[in-house]
């Protein structure tokens, strides 16, 4: 193997580490973390531009594609303040694409051909590095100041160090799709056996989630490397490898309920002996697989084609006639909501059923828009959408589909700036599986374009375009795909430097009020826990200069205000934030409780029977409440 450049070296570190200093931060979904992670890129972005650094690469069309189409869905994001129902959440969506588009901008013109597939395969370690980290805390959670594997929810499916175990089961469908093409396609037998090693391991992850949408993900991956990989026989061999090893690991751990069901350890030094030797295996048969020479084989071109139809057709046949012939519990499974998950209850029985609520979300999502095609209700208002509905009593923030939660928010034109940036995304891997025929580089090409496609397969299932961490890592995969067929950028003049970085600058401070406010409401928070009101006023007050057009600093105001006593100041907070966000229920529902703390009978029910309207089916203000 040869050593590595400068440029190579650094993009592995850096991209590494990124990726798991995202995944480690609890998915870096939180609203401080992921905004002051994004002032951090801009404002490198900012000085790197102006100090002519940056861009080292100028992307293609396709690649440019992308970037334009990010960009345009915070523009239209940021139209939606004119008819939004809440300028804080929408706000919040703002800043997410800027931080998105400050990931991808920073990638796709930082990197370069001599260094894109190293950050490949950096993103390929970190992110097996995180599934290694999750089993870890599967098998021996007192390392991690827990008594059992059993998460903060209350429920047995793995979900550290994400936070949410969907999230970190697509997290595991696109590091398998990493680790097979990459090492499907590289010369050296360890470097071969290092990156199919990570098959079974993030099969194994990918089982403890108990996600259906990562069982997908996973074999969506696979296929689409089938597909596009230059050494599609290794890429087979190497796939039933690391399944066959996967599924031992995973039999392994149906044997040991405890471990299966996170409530105890009990087998977990044996589960952990079985996951060496399964990784071990698949190392193994990578590495003799170049040995053998199971790259040089080749099926015909017309012959490929003839036997790739032939298996679309089958596969899509075998579905169809399975779909038909249990059509009456297909229906019942997805009409019939899931019992309650408990810590003691088999997580893996959800892998044999449909059951759920993805069918209501997704109908009260299109409701939605056939109400309002042209604008949506929003940019991050679905949470309302979905109250006033009264589909359920179950508590849901997002569409759980980012097609379809644009489509539902942003309307016609959100989706088609999403569409757009998808298929900037085709382009890019199209263009840069074309530029390499063979070697590591298609490898690296289609690995990330598989991982991609996994990616992109699992935001249409669930909310993993707000699961920081997985987007990141998709947005690193995809920079580097733009930088491979990238080419030099010419050093820029001063002024047109100085322009892109007063930009970027800009760019960060938007996201600065967001980080402000929510620090504040959380210091006011901690000063109410330790008894000092003043401090907790303080606060408030800070948050609500921070963020005026934002109804929650107004709502922790008030709720300070109340415990001082001070009620009419209360009231007049709460009804400040009620003008701010008039379909949120929790702030007329507070309104009522100050208004009869009042005296003010009359206003506190007509306050209650507000929140009713918009909250039918809450515990708290529902008919039967």
């Amino acid at each position: 193997m040869r050593r590595p450049s400068l440029p190579a070296a650094a993009a592995f570190v850096l991209v590494a580490a990124a990726v798991l200093v995202a995944a480690l931060e609890k998915g870096a979904y939180d609203v401080v973390t992921r905004q002051e992670g994004g002032v951090l890129v801009w404002w490198f972005l900012a000085l790197a531009i102006a100090a002519g650094v940056l861009p080292r690469t100028k992307p293609g069309r396709a690649g440019a594609l992308a970037i334009a189409a990010l960009a345009a869905m915070a523009v239209w994001a940021a139209v939606g303040l004119a008819w939004t129902s809440s300028a804080e959440r929408t706000y919040l969506e703002i800043a997410r694409v800027v931080v998105h588009l400050g990931v991808l901008v920073l990638a796709a013109t930082a990197l370069g051909p001599s260094s894109w597939r190293a950050a490949v395969a950096g993103a390929a370690t970190g992110a097996a590095a995180v599934c290694a980290f999750a089993v870890l805390s599967r098998l021996d959670p007192g390392t991690f100041g827990a008594d059992t594997a059993a998460d903060a929810f209350g429920i047995n499916r793995l979900s550290r160090p994400l936070g949410y175990w969907n999230a970190l089961g697509a997290w595991a469908g696109m590091t398998a799709a990493l680790g097979l093409g990459l090492g499907a396609h590289a010369r050296h037998p360890l470097a071969r056996g290092a990156a199919t090693a990570i098959v079974p391991l993030a099969v194994t992850t990918s089982y403890l989630t108990y996600s259906r949408a990562s069982i997908g993900g996973t074999l969506l991956g696979a296929l689409v490397l089938l597909v596009v990989s230059r050494n599609r026989w290794t890429v087979a061999l190497h796939a039933g490898a690391g399944l066959i090893a996967g599924a031992l690991v995973v039999l392994t751990v149906r044997g040991h309920s405890d471990v299966a069901e996170g409530v105890g350890t009990a087998g977990a030094g044996t589960i952990g002996a079985v996951l060496l030797v399964a990784m071990l295996g698949a190392a193994a048969v990578a590495g003799v697989s170049g040995l053998v020479g199971s790259d040089r084989l080749r099926m015909p071109r017309t012959a490929g084609r003839v036997a790739g139809i032939a298996s679309v057709v089958l596969i899509a046949g075998a579905a169809a006639v399975g779909i038909a012939a249990n059509a009456d519990d297909i229906r019942d499974s997805l009409t019939t909501l899931p019992a309650n998950a408990t810590a003691t209850a088999d997580p893996a029985a959800r892998l044999t059923n449909l059951n759920g609520t993805r069918p209501q979300i997704w109908e009260v999502a299109a409701d939605e828009f056939s109400a309002q095609p042209l604008t949506g209700s929003g940019p991050g208002t679905f949470e309302f959408v979905w109250s006033q509905s009264g589909k359920a009593s179950e508590f849901v923030k997002d569409a759980h589909s980012l097609y379809l939660e644009t489509l539902s928010e942003q309307g016609i034109p959100g989706l088609l700036l999403l569409m757009t940036f998808v298929a900037g995304i085709a382009g890019a891997a199209v263009r840069a599986l074309r530029a390499f025929a063979d070697g590591p580089d298609r490898g690296a090409a289609a690995a990330a374009t598989a991982a991609l496609a996994a990616f992109l397969f699992g935001a249409g299932l669930d909310w993993l375009w707000e699961a920081t961490a997985v987007t990141v890592l998709a947005l690193l995969l995809l920079g580097a795909l733009i930088a491979a067929t990238g080419t030099p950028a010419p050093r820029l003049p001063v002024a047109p430097r100085l322009a892109l970085g007063l930009a970027a600058l800009l760019a960060g401070l938007v996201l600065v009020p967001g980080i402000v406010a929510v620090s504040e409401v959380r210091r006011s928070h901690d000063a109410v826990d330790d008894g000092n009101r003043a401090a907790a006023l303080r606060h408030a007050t800070r948050a609500v200069e921070a963020e005026p057009w934002a109804a929650t600093p107004y709502v922790q105001r008030a709720l300070v205000l109340e415990g001082q006593g001070r009620l009419r100041a209360a009231a007049v907070d709460l009804r400040r934030a009620i003008d701010r966000e008039p379909e949120n229920w929790r702030q007329q529902l507070l309104l009522a409780r100050v208004e009869t703390e009042r005296g003010r009978l009359r206003a506190a029910l007509d306050a209650y029977d507000r929140a009713q309207q918009l909250r039918p089916s809450s515990s708290f203000v529902g008919a039967g409440g």
